[in-house]
């Protein structure tokens, strides 16, 4: 798969069959695999043997509004209608607006998720809405959902598939243990290897979520064609946001020559930051940027992939809270050949330690090393 969806058959790995054509249609089961391992082209593909046997009364579940133009591009491709891609937030709204339940938004996610959800719970218990309602629910990163979102999901369809990686969960949620996988049955299939990010790529983000035991590593089931495509990761401090911005631009300029036709991602930790080069490319425009190049912040990012990722405007990580970590993580392994990291004063000591995982090992230092300046 050299593209962001498969092409043919022969691009997907025996488990990845198995869970497009190998699973009967009433079973639910849960997708486990690492960032790469193909899983939101799984429920597409998924869906589009739905659609080939008739079985059309199904969504797509996205998180969010930016995952959701990704899958119904996938749906584009796979040749099925794009409307089944839709997010969780707008799906709780209809079913309430269809049984007329009236509901008022705070414009605040957390608040607004939690609430929908709760209303719709009730409007399931109160109207005795079975799994008629829908045929099959397939939900894209399924970390992210609250129990109550996920028995919503379960009350609501017949069948229904989850697909998940807990080390991308970039939201404040915790699951009841094991909820996802006996809300299916305990049907489960996990998908060893991943075929996204190179080699480099890997490393940084194991030493990123360096404990091994909660976070499996993933370089160690890369399967990028890293001989003849080598990857890299590249980070520089700049003395300002204005200067990460130029630099960027001047990246991607060369690499819009260098990698033609496919996507080049820009992400920040925070919407002004992703905002500020929107403005800055407006002010500067870079020849053929607008067909290829995706900005958004790294929550935004989530299920896209890019040749090349430039994540920046990383000082500003530190104010993501507990999720840093898991945001860059997520960030970092959009990227499939490349990734620069752009940032001013002071990088978080785990991502800095991290990044030194690709270099060589430096020697002890001296007194007098440690009284230069810097």
């Amino acid at each position: 798969m050299t593209g962001m969806f498969w092409i043919t058959g022969d691009d997907l790995d025996a488990d990845q069959a198995k869970a497009v054509e190998g699973i009967p249609e009433a079973q639910s089961f849960l997708l486990y695999g690492p960032a790469g391992s193909g899983k939101t082209n799984i429920l597409l593909l998924r869906a589009k043997w739905l659609t080939y046997r008739k079985k059309t009364n199904f969504k797509i579940i996205a998180f969010t509004a930016s995952l959701k133009r990704f899958i119904a591009q996938g749906c584009t491709h796979y040749g099925f209608d794009p409307a089944s891609a839709v997010t969780q937030m707008t799906f709780f709204k209809e079913i309430l607006d269809e049984f007329g339940v009236h509901y008022e938004l705070t414009r605040s996610f957390e608040p607004d998720r939690t609430m929908l959800a709760g209303k719709v719970l009730s409007l399931i218990e109160s109207k005795g809405i079975d799994g008629t309602y829908c045929e099959t629910l397939l939900v894209d990163e399924a970390q992210d959902y609250t129990d109550t979102e996920l028995l919503v999901f379960r009350r609501l369809a017949k069948t229904l598939v989850l697909a998940m990686d807990s080390r991308q969960s970039i939201y404040r949620t915790t699951h009841t243990p094991d909820l996802p996988e006996k809300l299916v049955g305990g049907q489960v299939i996990t998908l060893q290897y991943h075929y996204r990010s190179g080699l480099k790529l890997c490393k940084v983000a194991d030493a990123i979520l360096s404990d091994a035991a909660a976070f499996p590593k993933i370089q160690g089931e890369c399967k990028y064609p890293e001989s003849t495509r080598p990857s890299q990761v590249v980070s520089a401090t700049y003395p300002s946001l204005d200067a990460q911005l130029s630099a960027i631009a001047a990246n991607v300029a060369m690499q819009i020559d260098l990698y033609p036709e496919e996507k080049i991602g820009i992400l920040f930790p925070k919407k002004d930051q992703s905002t500020a080069f929107e403005d800055y490319l407006s002010a500067n425009p870079i020849a053929g940027a607008n067909e290829v190049v995706y900005i958004d912040t790294l929550h935004g990012s989530k299920g896209w992939e890019f040749r090349a990722v430039h994540i920046a405007g990383l000082e500003a990580l530190y104010k993501m809270g507990a999720t840093q970590k898991r945001l860059i993580y997520t960030g970092l392994l959009r990227g499939k050949t490349s990734a620069h990291i752009y940032f001013s004063g002071h990088l978080p000591g785990y991502l800095d330690s991290a990044l030194g995982k690709l270099e060589p090992p430096r020697p002890m230092p001296t007194l007098s090393d440690l009284f230069k300046s810097t």
